[in-house]
């Protein structure tokens, strides 16, 4: 295999092209796992290359056809018949390169028939500002789309999806069948049966389970796949991971528009929006968190409208710059 230092220039499809990539990424092994792990350690600059270059595959599949027999059969006759018009024409000593010419053509449309479903066109369900959209398949196993999302999966092979946004899945629950699985640029999720929020926004995965049991996988192998207990959020880059408690009726309010606080401490609602929106708060000393204390709703889709509420009930200055929120006391 070639050193890691062949790769450091490589592009996405670059990549993607790769014979050693590709086998890793489609049929990876302990050997080809400690090799791009090596790769991504050597070159943390090409973590975010290397997560494209893999959705990039991920997008597509090959599911081989069946030789067209009757077809085969036809080439072939064409062949002898082809045969029988040169049986009595100078040149009889060419006759056994016809025939390996004709075995040659056999196998070329033969392969040409077994690999016509080279890249078979996914299914694509994609949302557009303010839409959502359900997809349920044959099990009862449903997928709502949020706004500005998409999600591909292949009709023969629909419990393998991938999916760029925002996504509530409720997957029933299967002993005998394999996994339900979520590819992501950040990494995969696999499914045994349970109801979760994948969110890849802002270069992140971001899982947030119900209930069930699932089990995330990073895109870099040298970081542990976790298995999340109901209650709890996974947040991966495809570099790192880490998890923690969440409130999941927050994370998955997005399906009604509506969240509802009940006695809520402001330090857990700017705890989610800092989660959910990767806003930064910047809050001044004197304001006392720790004390207040907020019961109500507030549109899910309105972060903003959440944060000038906060303000008027709390007398607080809430100015938003960019990504970084700063909270003080309001003047007198």
């Amino acid at each position: 295999m070639k050193t890691t230092a062949v790769y450091s220039s490589y592009t996405a499809w670059d990549l993607a092209l790769d014979d050693d990539f590709v086998r890793w990424v489609k049929n990876p092994d302990a050997t080809d796992d400690a090799y791009w792990a090596q790769f991504l350690t050597d070159h943390p600059e090409k973590a975010a290359t290397v997560n494209e270059a893999r959705a990039l595959l991920l997008h597509y599949s090959f599911a081989p056809a069946a030789t067209d027999a009757a077809v085969v059969e036809e080439i072939w006759q064409r062949v002898q018949d082809f045969r029988q018009q040169q049986h009595n024409r100078p040149f009889r000593r060419l006759m056994p390169y016809w025939q390996y010419a004709a075995a040659v053509l056999v196998l070329l449309m033969a392969g040409f028939f077994s690999y016509r479903y080279f890249n078979p066109p996914l299914n694509l369900v994609a949302t557009g500002p303010g839409e959502m959209r359900r997809v349920t398949f044959a099990d009862g196993s449903q997928i709502l789309l949020n706004q500005q999302s998409s999600l591909r999966y292949n009709s023969r092979h629909p419990y393998t999806v991938q999916l760029e946004g925002e996504a509530y899945f409720t997957v029933q629950k299967h002993g005998h069948a394999p996994a339900f699985t979520v590819r992501c640029m950040q990494g995969d999720i696999q499914v045994l049966g349970t109801s979760f929020n994948v969110n890849t926004q802002a270069q992140q995965l971001k899982v947030v389970l119900e209930q069930g049991a699932v089990q995330v996988a990073p895109v870099n192998p040298s970081i542990a796949a976790v298995k999340m207990q109901p209650g709890e959020m996974v947040v991966t880059d495809g570099a790192s991971l880490r998890r923690k408690k969440v409130n999941t009726q927050w994370h998955t309010a997005w399906r009604n528009n509506q969240l509802v606080f009940t006695d809520a401490p402001l330090e857990d609602i700017f705890t989610y929006l800092a989660d959910t929106q990767g806003w930064h708060f910047n809050i001044d000393k004197q304001v006392l968190l720790s004390n207040k204390r907020f019961n109500g709703t507030a549109p899910a889709n309105a972060p903003a409208l959440l944060l000038q509420k906060l303000s008027t009930i709390y007398q607080l200055s809430i100015i938003q710059r960019a990504d970084t929120v700063f909270i003080e006391k309001k003047e007198k």
